[in-house]
């Protein structure tokens, strides 16, 4: 036998939950006022003779609607705050830029940057490092006799091969341009 109440009450309950949450992802909210409608009527098919007085101590065993919402809207704030995802910003477009133009200052940028992995960081930097090692005076010593010697045996394809190491720093930029706007990144977006 239902209560004389019933409806009222437990529609009043879920209507109270339903309003306290409010602003959250609406999925959510259906799921958490269709499952505590299903904890309201399997305590109901539990009770032998149901009153208004039970009905009301089944509510007050879940607890007030309103502090039922705030502690479930943390819970999920916490964890869409966790899965947030990065957003790259002028930290990532900085990087590709100076990885062309001033390639230790770019190299670190892109270290220290959260979007790319550290496979794409090493190649990028190592395809970099290559023009910065030849260019560098301080590897004059160690460079100069390689292509002193190379780059005269090249005879009329040796500025194709000085200007191919001259746009190493280049092709660095591009990959992370590349690997920067690809869709199958987890937990990275645009601004």
């Amino acid at each position: 036998m239902s209560a004389p109440h019933a409806t009222a009450i437990i529609e009043g309950y879920l209507a109270r939950l339903d309003l306290g949450l409010v602003g959250s992802d609406p999925q959510r909210r259906r799921e958490l006022v269709e499952d505590v409608r299903g904890h309201i009527a399997d305590a109901r098919a539990a009770l032998v003779d149901e009153t208004d007085q039970d009905l009301l101590a089944i509510c007050d065993r879940l607890g007030e609607p309103g502090e039922l919402a705030r502690e479930v809207g943390s819970a999920s704030a916490v964890a869409q705050q966790a899965s947030a995802p990065y957003v790259w910003s002028w930290l990532e477009i900085s990087a590709i830029a100076l990885t062309v133009m001033a390639w230790p200052v770019g190299a670190i940028l892109v270290l220290l940057s959260r979007v790319w992995t550290r496979r794409e960081k090493v190649i990028a930097t190592a395809i970099g490092a290559v023009t910065f090692a030849m260019g560098f005076p301080l590897s004059a010593p160690f460079i100069g006799p390689v292509l002193g010697t190379l780059v005269p045996s090249l005879g009329g394809a040796a500025p194709l091969f000085v200007g191919t190491l001259g746009s190493l720093p280049l092709v660095a930029a591009a990959y992370l341009a590349y690997r920067l706007t690809r869709t199958t990144a987890p937990g990275v977006r645009l601004a």
